[in-house]
């Protein structure tokens, strides 16, 4: 690079309107990160960018509130991190409903006579 002739010049996020999204992150302003001074407003923009923006990822309710706690902190912040996924539409529609089966605790008869039980694990198409 000592070959190039460059200058850095800082933008905000807002006037750089080639930003990518790693850019970006952090667009909500940190000051008094742990005070009770957060309106509606500016708690609505966290969520998003913790949440539904593309670093967000839509990651459920455990790994947004991780994300958000590590920088803010607000009264009653679970449960309004809670709520917010609930009606996240994009996460209802695609939330992979997984069933726990469990294999039923049978006692296996043991062979009496070699070959009396044979078993193929087979794979393949």
């Amino acid at each position: 690079m000592a070959e190039y002739n460059y200058e850095i010049t800082y933008r905000r996020g807002s006037q750089n309107t080639n930003a990518d999204a790693l850019s970006t992150i952090g667009s909500v302003s940190k000051g008094g990160d742990l005070s009770d001074e957060f309106d509606e407003d500016r708690k609505k923009k966290i969520l998003y960018e913790f949440h539904d923006s593309p670093v967000g990822g839509h990651g459920g309710m455990n790994e947004t509130y991780r994300a958000i706690k590590s920088q803010y902190f607000w009264p009653n912040m679970t449960r309004e991190v809670e709520e917010y996924v609930k009606q996240c539409r994009s996460c209802q529609v695609n939330k992979m409903l997984t069933l726990k089966h469990k294999a039923p605790m049978e006692i296996t008869m043991t062979a009496e006579h070699p070959f009396d039980k044979c078993y193929l694990d087979v794979v393949g198409p």
